[in-house]
């Protein structure tokens, strides 16, 4: 999940990734995920909005260094400005914060 190009009035956002430990540096067995939450940031890092949860996180069946991320981009919370933004997600496995991850997420109209 390198970036996020987002074009004013997208109704979904789906996209395949690998959670990585920052110990070892291997990819995570995700099949204990039980939340996440992503956060966008204006570019001097205040949030632009509540954070969004109504994200789905899905193991890929045929490999669980997988993960399946699809949120729900119709959310008031998806900027709807053209712009640069910063986005965290977090993702919790079990009762742990296992991974916060970062990517920029380009806004504009199509």
């Amino acid at each position: 999940m390198a970036g996020w190009d987002y074009i004013i009035g997208e109704t979904g956002y789906n996209r395949p990734f690998v959670v990585f430990d920052k110990g070892t540096g291997e990819p995570v067995d995700a099949t204990g995920i039980t939340s996440a939450l992503m956060t966008i940031l204006e570019a001097d890092l205040t949030a632009t909005t509540p954070a969004i949860s109504d994200i789905a996180l899905t193991v890929d069946t045929a490999n669980p260094l997988r993960v399946l991320l699809a949120v729900n981009a119709g959310t008031p919370n998806v900027p709807q400005s053209t712009g640069s933004y910063l986005v965290q997600l977090k993702i919790t496995i079990g009762s742990e914060i296992r991974k916060t991850y970062e990517v920029d997420l380009r806004v504009f109209n199509g």
